[in-house]
Order: structure tokens, then sequence, then C-alpha cells
């Protein structure tokens, strides 16, 4: 995972070379101090406050450097990775799963609790803190917990740090997560497990960089993120991408989750559809990893539930392909990981057609990765919390 360090965030001029320097060994690796110098452009006498700030704080480490030739080895610099780390928490199926990570989002710790259907706000929040706490008590001896970013499906207000609606429990409803971890972390960032996914994607695709790139997820929600030149649509973190619940009059005697009727997700979720699926096959998994395993060689299209969400799902994405034009769009989840189902979706696709003689955008299956969800999630705070951290005069406890 690269961090993103802005030295021209910093005013005073020994915090910025402080960010230049934990900026190339988090991206070159260790250095000798007369490597950093040069390649910096930096005197001795800079180069050596530099390090001996950061590596007082525990920023840096130094260690013997490999020799060569006669006399002693180089002293080399690194970042000291376990001196700055975070909390995650990411949703799968109903299951919190949590996760602390180091300054180079190295997974160091993890833990996974199910939460039943029936939970309301407080048990949800209950929850939340007690896997926030289990996390920070794992924390190495010298690392600084900067906080703790919460990557949550269905609908989410990212600047209220707010979750609105989820579909896994119908009883949490406007959720203010930010205040209810707030008595054991320093700082809460909320988002949405899709944008977290799509800028991890960004990050490490250069090809997804360029024009317009969505991401649908088709599992036991269905949701969107989109990205322009490789930065997120939304820049304010507001509601998006919620086609899930766009309502179609064939679908109006279905009740959703979301209190509404005739929502896209009553005929084309996972959740609407794994009851029609287990009366042929009951073992069926709700959790989305395992059931592309089971789901990828079953006869899905001769279920006519199945057929009809195809059906819905090429007319949806096509609409907003007419709204928003990417150049292409990433299809993830355990219905996709089907080659019949994937090769009637995309004829489907091809048929409902875009504007006149403009192309469609080109569709891509993949699976769902939760180690992109992971480290898209986690980046905004170790770097938020990398430059608190060098902003700092004194030591940092």
């Amino acid at each position: 995972m690269f961090l993103t360090i802005d030295e021209t965030a910093y005013e005073d001029a020994h915090q910025r070379d402080c960010a230049r320097v934990a900026a190339l060994l988090s991206g070159e690796g260790p250095h000798s101090r007369a490597s950093v110098a040069d390649r910096l452009k930096m005197t001795s006498t800079a180069t050596s406050h530099v390090v001996g700030d950061l590596t007082e704080r525990g920023l840096v480490m130094e260690r013997p450097g490999t020799k060569v030739g006669r006399g002693r080895p180089p002293i080399g610099i690194a970042l000291n990775l376990k001196r700055l780390g975070a909390s995650i928490i990411h949703i799968s199926s109903r299951t919190l799963l949590g996760f602390l990570l180091d300054l180079g989002g190295t997974v160091l710790e993890h833990k996974a609790v199910e939460i039943p259907a029936d939970s309301d706000n407080a048990a949800m929040a209950e929850a939340m803190r007690q896997l926030v706490q289990w996390l920070i008590n794992k924390c190495p001896v010298g690392m600084l917990h900067l906080g703790t970013s919460v990557a949550v499906p269905g609908v989410v207000d990212v600047k209220a740090r707010t979750w609105l609606i989820t579909s896994r429990w119908p009883k949490v409803r406007n959720l203010d997560i930010g205040n209810a971890l707030a008595p054991v972390t320093p700082v809460v960032l909320v988002c949405r497990h899709l944008d977290a996914e799509l800028d991890a994607r960004t990050t490490r695709e250069t090809a997804y960089r360029s024009g317009n790139t969505l991401l649908l997820h088709w599992g036991w929600g269905i949701g969107l993120s989109c990205s322009i030149g490789g930065q997120p649509l939304l820049q304010n973190g507001g509601p998006f991408g919620e086609i899930g619940h766009w309502r179609f009059n064939a679908l109006d005697q279905r009740e959703c989750d979301c209190g509404n009727h005739g929502c896209l997700e009553t005929g084309a979720a996972l959740w609407a559809l794994l009851p029609h699926l287990r009366k042929l096959w009951p073992n069926l998994s709700e959790e989305e990893e395992p059931l592309a395993g089971q789901l990828a060689g079953l006869p899905l299209l001769d279920i006519p539930e199945m057929a009809e969400a195809i059906k819905l799902m090429a007319r949806s994405l096509t609409n907003v392909c007419r709204l928003l034009f990417p150049s292409r769009v990433i299809i993830t989840g355990p219905f996709v990981a089907n080659a019949d189902v994937w090769e009637a979706f995309t004829a489907a696709f091809k048929t409902e057609g875009l504007i006149g003689s403009l192309e469609l955008p080109a569709l891509i299956a993949d699976k769902f990765s939760q180690e992109y969800v992971i480290h898209g999630a986690c980046l905004p705070l170790l770097n938020a919390g990398l430059e608190s951290f060098i902003r700092e005069n004194k030591r940092a406890a």
C-alpha cells in the first residue's frame, strides 16, 4: 500500500522536510542518510536534523546496511511501520470484521463478530465499540492508534458519519457511527465499502485512472460507486449509487427492507433470490465468497426469478450508463461467477444499447475484494494520521 504524503501541506520547513523523508522511505524503502540527502537535495545538516527528530519519535529506525568492501557498513534508515496503526471495521453478510493495520497496511490482528439480524442501533453500536476496543488492546508496544475507519454497505451519509439504511439489519436506522465510537477511538471515519474498494482499485490499476469507472456490486445488496479520472465522483461524501432502491412498476407488490415497495433489490438482490435458490439447493450459503463457488456450476437460468433478475440488472445498468457514460464497469458479486448468468447478462446489456451510435462500456467481471476494501478504508486515515504526527513538535506518547 502506498501512502500519499503531500509535502506542500506544511508551512514549517522542518515539518516539510520530515514529510519528504517519510514519503521517500514509504515509496522506495530503506535509504542511507547520504542517499536521502542526495535524492531530496537536502544538506547533510538538515538530513541529520530530520532523521534525528523522526528517530527520536520512533517513526524512523536506523540499522546497519549491507557492507560493501572495507570499512563499516553504512547506516540505513527505514520507516518504523509499527509506530502508527489504525483499526478498520468492514461488513460481510451479517458479520462485523475488525482489522488492526500498521502504517504499511499489513494486517496485524483480526476478529469476526456475528450480529443477529434483529439487532437495533444500540446493539450494533455496542458491538462496534467492543470490537474496536479489542483491536486497540492488540496494538504492539510503542504503536500509536490513530483511529478507526468503518466501511459499511447500504445507504450512508459519509460526511455526517451516519449509517442510514442497511438491508442486512432492518432495525438499524440512522446510526451515528461517529458518536457511537467516540468513547473508544480518537478519530472515526465512515465510508461506503464500494467507494473504499474502488479507491483502492484505481490506486493500484493505472488503467482505471482514465475516463469514468463504475464499480457495480450485485450481491446481498445492489449498489455502485463511480470515479472520474481516478478520483471519486462525489467529494462531499453524501449518499450515492443506491440503484438497488430504484423502483420498478413490475416489482410494485414487493416490499423492500428500506420500507418502500418495488425496489430493484426485491427482484434481483441476493436476499430476495436466495429463498428461491434454496428450494432447489438448500445448502447454499448466504456468505458471498463461498456462495460464488457454489453458484458457479449451477443451472441458474432455469429459475424464472433469476432470468427476471438478469433483465432488471441489465436495464438498470444501461440507465446508469446513459447518465454517467463510463469507460468501463467492474461488476462483482456471487452471481457473475456463474458463466451462464454472465453470458446472459452481457447479452441483455448489449440488447438494451446506449444512445444512437455511442458505444457501450466494457464490462469486467471480477471477484469482490476484501483486501481492496480494507486498504481503501484505511489509507485516508493513515495519511491524515501521519500528517498530524509529523506536525507534532513534541515526542508522541
